[in-house]
């Protein structure tokens, strides 16, 4: 792949994750910028964003898009904004985010052959429809294929692809496609230095708060295995994303039990977080959880919390290979048998932390992660061993 004539400079474009999202800014487009790339950013605003850390970059030129209102609004949005990023070209590479995208994206890949367009894809689309609770069941299966038959009839006209995981990397062609694990920076190790040994009163979730993502599952575990061990307390970092989450939330809390922070940024979160007795990773079987590495599993490992991971095949191996903690069927009685067997052995919680740690510096690092994304920038010609 040729660089496009006379660019150095490369376009990140998303409509649906916010500002300073982990994966997209925090992780890619910050280490872009490290790198030397001049990077544009187009994403949803609703006011100047904060710079400071990798914001400040001078090479960060930020395009404030029109925050979307609701479903549809955000359709038009990710149909439409293929004209601002036209309008500010050429680029030697095109990163975007989001599968609402893919039409606006093939079209500037027509307009714009010489670019480099790269998919950063987060999930498996049509397993993520299929999971939705806002289309009705019999629908479901309908849009899921519809949106397979749409990724099939763009694939040609990207030129790269870089899925988070193997299992979404594989519906893709090997020869333009690269795997970025979404693992976190090396800025959670120095929680070693903020908490001491893993404390087995403290449980710890972190992430998005759902029933999806197992937090009615997790309180009811937690309110169980009290019985064996009454002083055990949760703790919940993160956004509350439905109704009934934040009623059962808040009912643990009104019993003394369990304490919930809203999100906060990494520094905060190592602050809260470190010297935590488990962490929970308790999704439920959805069909676009089974293949998928939540970023809260390696957060943990970095910072010494020991894992406690629902028992799906991957996250089962991964646990394993790692040392890292422990597995358990997807429900509470099985959760809360091994969370309260976890915290009755403080040795075995010290021995999960350290093992967990040693995974995390060897294989589960960002920095070690971050050649795979530079082998997408060589392929577009932006060499960041060449940049100014």
């Amino acid at each position: 792949m040729t660089r496009r004539a006379g660019s150095t400079r490369m376009a990140v474009v998303t409509t649906a994750h916010p500002w300073g999202d982990p994966r997209v800014f925090e992780r890619e487009l910050a280490t872009c910028l490290a790198w030397g790339v001049e990077t544009h950013v187009f994403v949803p605003l609703a006011e100047p964003p904060p710079r400071s850390g990798w914001s400040a970059d001078p090479r960060l030129v930020v395009h404030p898009l029109a925050m979307p209102s609701g479903r549809l609004g955000r359709i038009r949005l990710a149909l439409g904004v293929w004209r601002q990023v036209l309008r500010r070209g050429p680029f030697a590479l095109v990163q975007f985010h989001d599968p609402e995208l893919v039409p606006a994206m093939a079209l500037l890949a027509i307009l714009w052959p010489e670019t480099y367009t790269l998919y950063d894809i987060h999930e498996d689309l049509p397993l993520q429809v299929e999971s939705k609770s806002y289309l009705p069941p019999w629908l479901r299966m309908p849009v899921a294929r519809a949106a397979a038959c749409m990724l099939r009839s763009a694939r040609e006209l990207f030129s790269g692809f870089a899925p988070a995981t193997e299992a979404i990397g594989l519906a893709w062609p090997a020869a333009r496609t690269r795997v970025v694990h979404n693992y976190p920076k090396a800025l959670f190790l120095r929680a070693e230095t903020l908490g001491g040994p893993p404390d087995p009163l403290r449980v710890l979730y972190v992430g998005g708060l759902s029933r999806g993502r197992g937090i009615l599952l997790a309180l009811e575990a937690v309110r169980e295995a009290r019985r064996r061990i009454p002083g055990l307390r949760l703790e919940l970092i993160g956004w509350v994303m439905d109704a009934e989450t934040g009623q059962a939330i808040r009912a643990a809390e009104a019993e003394g039990w369990c304490l919930h922070i809203p999100r906060v940024g990494p520094e905060e979160l190592m602050e809260h977080a470190a010297g935590a007795g488990v962490g929970l990773v308790t999704l439920l079987p959805q069909p676009n959880y089974l293949e998928s590495l939540p970023t809260k599993l390696f957060e943990y490992m970095a910072m010494g919390i020991p894992v406690l991971a629902s028992d799906f095949p991957l996250w089962r191996q991964l646990v394993e290979d790692s040392g890292a903690g422990r597995v358990a069927a997807p429900c509470p009685g099985a959760v809360a048998q091994a969370l309260a067997d976890m915290c009755s052995d403080p040795d075995g919680l010290l021995a999960f932390a350290a093992a967990g740690r040693a995974a995390y510096r060897q294989r589960y690092r960002w920095e070690v992660e971050s050649t795979n994304l530079r082998w997408h920038l060589r392929r577009a010609g932006l060499d960041p061993a060449r940049l100014p």
